[in-house]
């Protein structure tokens, strides 16, 4: 079965166009492919005639080519005949875009095995039902909601599969945008009549040039295919995190109406899940902190020398007491450690600040320069940090309301750290006045979060990153 034209078809037509309606679902998807992404898009439509200029044909055999892909926007019982019509023209992809399936019952349980034999019968890779598609930009946008209502997220590393169409673009797309989290491809799944979870996970780990890191969220394995995604994951080279809803009894009978899923028992779940080097995160929150790491270090340009955090023994320097002791507190939660500096550390590091810090900061772990510190302080510091061997990483605490701290610290760091490959890791508050700060940082792919458990987080992803890429590597050499 063919994945590839989902995801990256030559052309496409889209079946379910209103010319009254302009928000029905149909219409939406192929104006906007047709004026917004690079995809050929043509339009069916019983009646041919025209939309907005753009010609529209009355039947599937009337086109001037077979398309890779059909985008069915149409009600459940007239979908099969589409789904008949991609077998007989041997169009290799479709995206049923409605319900009126295994989620509403007995009859939409007969329904979907129609639409399962004809596609497993005739080797369509049908994406649906019950879904919102495909997000590919910029060749491909089959989500059919009004561009101006909903938020695009950049392009990255990450593939994005969602179990649930409205989770996808509100609780992932809104937040990857927000904190700069990039998209290679996403995906709304539905009810996985024949496309599922499975068989993404191994197109994008062995066929998607553009995918490393790959997410999902999931309201349960596909009947039977548990153990094959398993296998996929630990076998493949990228980072897998999978985030699962439906596991409380009341989660459980929500999905059943939801996508006719069902979820296990979560502690066997996550047993299996960390066994086989898949990352469940205990919150969204967690989630997106991960993603955002590993999207950071899986571009060409890398913010620091990677497989490093082993033992998780960090430094922490902050400009305010308060957030120190925070930060240094929450350590603990997540497998790390400060580290003890020594008399002579201590000392040196005093020498390198300017006189009021040296008389008022502390020079323990954490390292509390206070709101005297200037540039300058916050640099040597840095600097010293990353000459010390047994730090596996930095978490700097940076609070710009200091009066001697410039919007020019996010350079200055990013600068030391470029030379010296050190992971740092930042917390700065996220608040718009700080943006050319943190825009400076983000533009060295320095990570940066915008509360201090999620910059802790992620130093834990780090260290969870490098565990699980020895492992696979030692289970690639036999050991």
């Amino acid at each position: 079965m063919n994945l590839k034209k989902l995801f990256k078809p030559e052309s496409m037509a889209v079946v379910g166009i209103s010319k009254k309606n302009p928000l029905s679902p149909g219409r939406i998807i192929f104006l906007k492919n047709e004026f917004e992404m690079t995809v050929k898009v043509y339009g069916i439509h019983p009646e041919g005639g025209n939309l907005e200029g753009v010609t529209l044909y009355k039947r599937l055999d009337d086109l001037p080519e077979i398309p890779d892909l059909l985008v069915i926007a149409i009600p459940a019982d007239v979908t099969i005949k589409y789904v008949q019509d991609c077998a007989d023209l041997g169009i290799p992809a479709c995206i049923i875009i409605g319900g009126g399936f295994s989620e509403i019952g007995n009859e939409g349980i007969i329904r979907q095995g129609k639409l399962e034999k004809i596609a497993f019968d005739s080797d369509i890779a049908i994406l649906g039902p019950n879904c919102i598609g495909v997000y590919s930009s910029p060749l491909l946008d089959t989500i059919f909601m009004p561009t101006e209502r909903i938020t695009r997220p950049p392009k990255g590393s990450v593939a994005l599969i969602s179990q649930s169409g409205g989770v996808l673009v509100d609780q992932f797309f809104h937040k990857f945008s927000e904190i700069n989290i990039g998209v290679s491809t996403a995906v709304s799944i539905g009810n996985r009549a024949v496309v599922d979870e499975t068989m993404l996970l191994e197109y994008f780990s062995k066929e998607d040039k553009e995918t490393s890191n790959i997410a999902f969220y999931l309201e349960g394995f596909k009947l039977n295919r548990a153990r094959n995604f398993l296998e996929l994951a630990k076998q493949s080279e990228d980072m897998i995190i999978t985030f699962f809803g439906g596991l409380t009894e009341k989660g459980k009978r929500a999905t059943k109406s939801h996508t006719a899923s069902l979820s296990g028992d979560n502690r066997i779940l996550s047993a299996a899940l960390k066994q086989n080097l898949i990352i469940q995160p205990d919150s969204e929150i967690e989630m997106l902190t991960f993603l955002k790491l590993y999207n950071i270090l899986s571009r060409k340009k890398k913010p620091f020398e990677e497989n490093m955090m082993i033992y998780g023994n960090v430094a922490i320097l902050s400009l305010s007491g308060g957030h120190g002791v925070i930060c240094v507190d929450i350590l603990k939660k997540y497998g790390l450690s400060a580290v003890e500096f020594t008399e002579k550390e201590r000392d040196e590091m005093k020498e390198s600040v300017n006189p009021v810090v040296r008389y008022i900061g502390s020079f323990n772990n954490p390292i509390d320069l206070t709101g005297s510190a200037q540039d300058e302080d916050v640099e040597n510091i840095t600097q010293y940090l990353s000459n010390i061997d047994r730090i596996e990483c930095i978490i700097l605490l940076i609070l710009p309301y200091a009066p001697s701290i410039s919007f020019q610290i996010g350079r200055r760091i990013a600068n030391i750290i470029a030379q010296k490959k050190k992971p740092l890791i930042c917390f700065i508050p996220y608040i718009q006045k700080y943006g050319l700060i943190i825009e400076a940082l983000e533009l060295s792919n320095i990570p940066v979060f915008h509360s201090i458990e999620e910059a802790v987080q992620a130093v834990s992803a780090l260290k969870l990153r490098t565990k699980i890429h020895n492992i696979k590597k030692e289970l690639k050499l036999g050991y």
